[in-house]
């Protein structure tokens, strides 16, 4: 009953769907192909252990919020098994790999609904690079409708579940004696390590997802890694 009601609600959806994935152009597919590659679970875990090297609460609150989120969006792919729009509809435009089941929610866009909230937690509503980030991520997550392997409501859903597990493990946070964490060197000694592993990983051979979005496996363990040794210099 659950995955007929969910198969209506995805099929009323339609309209936006086509909205959004019939808007293509060579513009759009630059774009989108590579920023709906931001809410790649690697990625997110990465930004997330360089969030622990400045804010450690927020950092561990965040990753551990990314994980169980992701968690939850698993358990629901499984539970449901709802097909993705290929499989339903006619000349969908897709970036990257076609994919056909597993679609409800989105765990690119449960990943980036983290960081559509950990925006405003790490700066305010009143400062401009809350907006600019959460908008990013917002964006990252309608890519997934535009490159043809979510639903509307796979997004909508996903970024929910993401925004409300970050706020639950941000109020959760609260309650860590994380003060007495960072009397110790290895405070940011092992979120350091961390993110030397997770960029090690992502830029030598990871497949990201959508392949589109390859460039990130450069950038970003780059740009990682330059913020570690600026952070490594700072604390040694």
């Amino acid at each position: 009953m659950r995955s007929v009601a969910l198969m209506q609600a995805a099929a009323d959806s339609h309209p936006l769907f086509r909205l959004i994935n019939d808007a293509h152009s060579t513009v759009g597919d630059l774009f989108f192909g590579a920023v709906t590659g931001l809410g790649d679970g690697l990625v997110i875990s990465l930004l997330c252990s360089l969030l622990m090297l400045f804010r450690l609460r927020l950092g561990i609150a965040a990753e551990l919020a990314y994980l169980i989120s992701g968690l939850i969006a698993q358990i629901l792919k499984r539970m449901f098994d709802m097909p993705r729009p290929p499989a339903l509809l006619d000349h969908v435009h897709v970036l990257g790999q076609t994919l056909t089941s597993h679609s409800f929610p989105s765990g690119h866009a449960t990943s980036d609904g983290v960081m559509v909230l950990l925006a405003f937690l790490i700066w305010s509503y009143r400062d401009w690079r809350s907006w600019s980030v959460s908008a990013l991520f917002a964006l990252a997550a309608i890519g997934r409708i535009y490159v043809g392997v979510h639903f509307p409501l796979d997004v909508a859903v996903g970024l929910f579940i993401g925004m409300a597990t970050m706020w639950l493990f941000w109020r959760w946070s609260a309650a860590w004696p994380v003060a007495a964490w960072q009397t110790s060197a290895w405070a940011w000694k092992i979120p350091g390590l961390i993110v030397a592993i997770q960029a090690a990983v992502l830029g030598l051979g990871y497949q990201i997802q959508p392949s589109t979005a390859s460039a990130l496996t450069l950038i970003i363990p780059v740009a990682s890694l330059v913020i570690l040794m600026q952070v490594w210099k700072q604390k040694a």
